[in-house]
Order: C-alpha cells, then sequence, then structure tokens
C-alpha cells in the first residue's frame, strides 16, 4: 500500500469516529463526504485529493508531500472558510475558497474557473463564510498522529500558507 493510500484510511478512520453516518462513502470506498457540509477526500491509485464543493487540490503520492495535504484537510475541519463567487450576468464563472489563517485573514486554498462567460459584463462577487466543523483542540492528537505518519515518508516539507497545525 502507498503511503497516500495509508493516509486516507487512517483519515477514514478519523472521519467515520467523529461524524459517524453523516460520511457518505462511495461504492469503492476510495471516496468520502462530510454530510452536506462540501468537504470531501478521494483517494486513487497515484494521488489523494481533497475539495470543498467543486475546488480541490491534487496531492501525487511522495512527490507532493502528503503531509501538506493532511495539513489542508485538517484546517477545512478545524477552520472558518470563505466562499467566494464571481457572477457575470447571473452566472457563477469562478470559486475562489480560503481559509481562515492565525491572524484572521483568509488563505487561498483553490480556485476554479469556467470558461464561457460574458466577459464584457459588470462582476459581481458574492461571499458566504462557512464556520469550521471540528474545534483543533478536541482532536489535536490524532491530527498530529496522522500527519507524523504522513511526514515520515515525506523527504521534505513545503507548506504553501504561513499556518500550520503543529
Amino acid at each position: 500500500m502507498k503511503q497516500h493510500q495509508e493516509t486516507f484510511n487512517q483519515i477514514k478512520v478519523f472521519l467515520l469516529n467523529q461524524f459517524g453516518k453523516a460520511i457518505k462513502e462511495s461504492e469503492g470506498g476510495n471516496h468520502l463526504r462530510i454530510g452536506e457540509s462540501g468537504i470531501w477526500i478521494s483517494c486513487d491509485e497515484f494521488e489523494l485529493t481533497i475539495g470543498y464543493g467543486i475546488n480541490h487540490r491534487h496531492y501525487f503520492n511522495e512527490e507532493q508531500f502528503i503531509a501538506e495535504a493532511v495539513e489542508n484537510f485538517f484546517n477545512l475541519l478545524t477552520k472558518r472558510k470563505r466562499r467566494t463567487e464571481f457572477i457575470k450576468r447571473k452566472k457563477i464563472y469562478k470559486i475562489k475558497i480560503e481559509i481562515e489563517g492565525k491572524d484572521g485573514g483568509f488563505n487561498v486554498l483553490s480556485e476554479s474557473m469556467f470558461w464561457l462567460y460574458p466577459f464584457w459584463k459588470k462582476t459581481e462577487k458574492r461571499v458566504t463564510i462557512d464556520e469550521k466543523l471540528l474545534d483543533y483542540s478536541s482532536i489535536a492528537q490524532e491530527v498530529i498522529e496522522i500527519k507524523k505518519s504522513a511526514q515520515q515518508y515525506s523527504t521534505k516539507l513545503h507548506y504553501n500558507s504561513k499556518d500550520t497545525l503543529l
């Protein structure tokens, strides 16, 4: 079993313990969704993917530092999220997902954009703030264990944001 698959299985056990029946699982068990929260995680032979709604980020086994995926996934669970929809002529053409940082600001997790939109029309923005699902202090030890397991296989760590869970 590859490291990203082992990490996925550890996260799956954690999620089932925390959310129980609210976890929606695909037939093969390789895609998990947390109720109607929009947060999901999936795993295949090559990568681990975490997402929020249609936005997502891919983490390719050892090359893409699975520890970063663990950090970002638990940030989705334990921090507020800001979803900004960019709209032209009543059509959403871009969605940006940000996670709240320690300083109260927001750091971009991902952006999705649709190419066919009336670019000449005025842009409207719709911002939604979603609250955290879990309090970090109540799950800290489990998160640390999963992250340590992921880190032991990473040759070096890289974080995109200033905020870390540890």
